[in-house]
């Protein structure tokens, strides 16, 4: 039985080096990739990106989305005027929204869209509003893609931000490429994100079906690093609270050594290393992963399925 736990350590220990190697690696390649501006505003291959939202009536959100400086990309925003009457006044009002003439591409079953706005003041050209009767979010993503511009779409929940170069980071894995030959990519890190090519959405009959399962693996491409951010969805222990834990740990462990529990010893060391591979990892993904002692937010994290 000792074996076997000395056994698991030690694959656990494997496990959170090699995920902080592909973590160090992802962040080296962005490094780069920011210094070269490999993807810059003028769009290769004519990549094209559009947002989606649901529900979002957060002025904040919408100005950090608005953010990239992509020539070819724009946030479709999806809210019930109704049900949200004042946030969506307040929108109208604060982008200069005028009613236009819209039909959906047909791709995509949607129902309960009213009507479909656009600003006046060109600096906002990129925003689209949609009113819409409020169902469901796969709904509500489903209206956008059926209006969006692009072939690629990136769904946003609402409280998640854009961190900075998310949108070239995208372009540029896309733009390695041929062209078309990627369907999804998607981060598990921070607040999880998924691109996902329009025909992979069409193929699937929308956001309701859960269009990443039926992607072949060929067309798939993960990123370890940090795309999308929620300020609000982790904290973090003050540092001094940190050290105490740490040095609790320590102290376990030299006592645990000192009777000769070797394996209680072995189990703390472990424990330890997965805690400050979680700290590593949040440093090394600037921060979008949060760590709370006593569970493990940090890891499970990289493991949530959009």
């Amino acid at each position: 039985m000792k074996l076997i736990l000395l056994l698991l350590f030690a694959a656990t220990a494997a496990c959170v080096g090699a995920l902080l190697l592909l973590i160090s690696r992802a962040r080296d390649k962005r490094l780069l990739l920011n210094a070269v501006r490999r993807a810059s505003s003028d769009a290769p291959d004519g990549i094209g990106i559009s947002v989606l939202c649901s529900g979002v009536t957060d002025a904040a959100q919408i100005e950090n989305l608005l953010s990239p400086e992509y020539s070819r990309y724009e946030v479709i925003v999806v809210l019930d005027a109704r049900r949200h009457a004042a946030e969506f006044a307040a929108l109208v009002a604060r982008y200069r929204m005028i009613r236009v003439e819209w039909a959906c591409s047909g791709e995509l079953e949607v129902s309960g869209v009213r009507a479909l706005g656009r600003s006046r003041r060109r600096c906002f050209r990129r925003l689209v509003l949609v009113d819409r009767a409020w169902d469901s979010e796969a709904g509500d993503f489903d209206a956008a893609a059926s209006v969006a511009t692009y072939d690629y779409l990136l769904p946003v929940r609402t409280g998640c931000f854009l961190l900075p170069g998310t949108v070239e980071r995208l372009v540029a894995e896309l733009g390695e490429g041929r062209p078309g030959s990627l369907d999804l990519i998607r981060s598990p890190l921070g607040e999880p994100a998924a691109l996902l090519s329009r025909e992979a959405v069409v193929v699937a009959g929308g956001f309701g079906i859960r269009p990443l399962r039926g992607i072949p693996r060929g067309r798939r491409r993960r990123l370890w690093e940090p795309l999308l951010t929620a300020p609000r969805s982790g904290t973090r222990m003050s540092g001094w609270l940190r050290g105490l834990a740490a040095a609790a740990l320590a102290a376990a462990f030299v006592a645990a050594a000192a009777a000769g529990w070797w394996t209680a010893a072995a189990a703390l060391a472990t424990l330890a290393l997965v805690w400050a591979g979680g700290e590593y990892a949040a440093r090394l993904a600037g921060g979008a992963v949060p760590w709370v002692p006593g569970n493990l937010t940090a890891w499970s994290r990289l493991f949530r399925h959009y």
